[in-house]
């Protein structure tokens, strides 16, 4: 038999030779999954003598996870803000970068009595869940994938959340109503760099919940363009982004003008995350409407101003342009007699001398 510690620094040397990003974490995690004690308990077993059965089985799944398969489809278990979710390989595992997305989105509704709200692509209900447990919020769920759907209904009823789960492609589902919120961790990953992503991601996770297009910006777009039918006056909209998208998202939410308040959100590792912007209200639409419209008066006023002093200066021009030619032409006139009688005179001069 050896001691905890003993197969601990195993484990975590044949993590660290296969390049599993920090094993020790990892190696804890998987001994405390199969003696099926709590983490913060853990240090308790550090000096225990483990019998040869329990090692043999503990290295087993140290063996799994050194093939770079993500430990929560191991342990079959993720926790998000608290909360722990069932996770499946057919779906995205929650990241801890999200729980800056939830926070938000939490944190904008918490005004709002019985907020409703949207997570859209919602994968294992991680978002919305955190919502509903913290807000008391009422969630609609959508995803296009049936195994996602399954598994926030899963999710939604292991921790007593009502949930209304939808399965379609982005809004396509619903069919009336507007929401407090619209809250979205799309697939925003490049295509292109997908076979960069690691190998925990790449080869056990579905592509089809990461890859955003050739810029990462596909499904933004029908987000932005689509969420202010859906959202009620001076909701918002809350979208998690990669951390070198912040620019390119805020502009796709300017260019609809039916947005303010457009604000970057980080994560815990200080990177770009999170991107908010409330709805504009009809009132504020129509006085921008207003204001658009003087300002494109005034600007119709200046340019047909200009217009005309570019008139009156083309007028001029063609008249200092006629009047030049014609000083040119009669100067070429008399360069050209001047020409003609020097020739005639020549050659009455070659007569003569003949």
């Amino acid at each position: 038999m050896l001691l905890v510690k003993d197969i601990l620094g195993m484990a975590i040397k044949q993590l660290e030779d296969k390049g599993v990003p920090d094993a020790r974490h990892d190696a804890e995690a998987l001994f405390c999954y199969l003696m099926k004690i709590p983490r913060d308990k853990f240090f308790r077993w550090w000096s225990d003598q483990v019998d040869d059965r329990t090692i043999d089985q503990y290295m087993e799944l140290v063996a799994v996870r050194a093939s770079r398969v993500p430990l929560q489809h191991i342990t079959g278990t993720q926790n998000f803000m608290g909360f722990d979710l069932d996770v499946d390989k057919e779906v995205l595992i929650p990241r801890q970068d999200t729980e800056s997305v939830a926070k938000k989105g939490a944190d904008l509704v918490s005004p709002v009595k019985n907020p409703e709200v949207l997570d859209l692509c919602c994968g294992s209900g991680n978002i919305g869940i955190a919502i509903a447990m913290l807000r008391g919020a009422k969630v609609t769920f959508i995803d296009a994938d049936e195994k996602a759907c399954a598994l926030t209904r899963k999710n939604a009823g292991k921790h007593g959340v009502k949930a209304t789960v939808l399965e379609g492609d982005l809004f396509e589902p619903l069919r009336k109503g507007k929401f407090d919120l619209i809250i979205s961790n799309p697939p925003y990953i490049k295509t292109g760099d997908l076979d960069d992503l690691m190998p925990e991601v790449k080869d056990n996770e579905p592509l089809s919940a990461l890859d955003g297009g050739a810029d990462g910006l596909d499904i933004y777009r029908r987000i932005v363009e689509k969420a202010p039918e859906h959202l009620k006056e001076g909701a918002f909209l809350v979208l998690e982004i990669g951390h070198d998208q912040a620019r390119d998202v805020c502009r796709l939410i300017e260019e609809t003008e039916k947005f303010m308040d457009i604000e970057t959100g980080q994560d815990l590792a200080g990177r770009d995350r999170v991107v908010s912007a409330m709805l504009i209200s009809r009132k504020i639409q129509k006085q921008r409407a207003k204001e658009k419209a003087r300002e494109e008066a005034r600007q119709a006023k200046e340019n047909a101003k200009q217009a005309k002093i570019d008139e009156k200066k083309a007028r001029e021009q063609a008249k200092e342009d006629a009047r030049k030619a014609k000083e040119e032409a009669k100067a070429q006139r008399k360069k050209d007699k001047k020409k003609a009688k020097t020739d005639a005179d020549g050659e009455e001069k070659g007569r003569q001398e003949q």
